[in-house]
């Protein structure tokens, strides 16, 4: 999705693991092109309610969280991007 909407999409991910070794190893092999913000004491996940991994969420140019989801699926993929793309157009 970075790669796809470049500048007008910031992709912020919240790695929860309490041993942040283990994430950065897994991104050693698969390497992200976004921030990875390191929150093992959870204070984000109780911000935004988390209740599933992993979940995601839209949040408009005014701070507004406007679309969350919890998991990934790939048959998604499309609702996914349109979702984003309505959001820039705005």
């Amino acid at each position: 999705m970075q790669s796809q909407f470049g500048e007008d999409l910031i992709i912020i991910a919240v790695n929860l693991d309490q041993e942040p070794h283990l994430a950065t190893k897994f991104l050693l092999n698969n390497p992200a092109n976004f921030h990875v913000e390191y929150n093992p004491k959870g204070d984000i996940a109780e911000v935004f309610d988390l209740i599933g991994m992993p979940s995601s969420y839209l949040i408009d140019k005014h701070g507004l969280v406007r679309v969350a989801h919890t998991g990934f699926f790939t048959n998604r993929i499309d609702q996914y991007t349109q979702s984003i793309a309505s959001l820039i157009a705005e």
